[in-house]
């Protein structure tokens, strides 16, 4: 079976997308071939796709293979990305409430939330 006849993968892949997407549009950077691309690109691609990554994990609860896999890094860059984020949160309450703006937003738009 491949990837994209097994549901679980299916979603877990809608749902790194569905969050890049989110972090593009607020960032103003380029979705998918930026984000996905296997050099680490500009300061702020790499910075939006850290912030995605970070997304992904805690609204969607997605492992860090499971991120990897998605944004085309390894589990130690993915672990790096959330660790980052969240000291960039706890270091600016703006930086906190934007993230908690784009939670909100995707648990929405995935119908995770009423």
């Amino acid at each position: 079976m491949n990837s994209m006849q097994d549901p679980a993968v299916f979603l877990t892949a809608q749902r790194a997308s569905l969050a890049r997407f989110v972090v593009a549009q607020v960032y103003g950077v380029p979705v998918e071939e930026k984000m996905r691309k296997p050099t680490r690109g500009r300061p702020h691609v790499a910075r939006a796709r850290q912030i995605a990554i970070h997304l992904a994990r805690l609204v969607f609860a997605m492992s860090h293979r499971q991120l990897a896999r998605e944004f085309g890094r390894d589990r130690s860059t993915v672990h790096h990305a959330c660790h980052l984020v969240e000291g960039m949160r706890e270091a600016s309450a703006e930086f906190d409430s934007t993230l908690r703006w784009m939670e909100s937003l995707l648990r929405r738009a995935a119908g995770l939330t009423p």
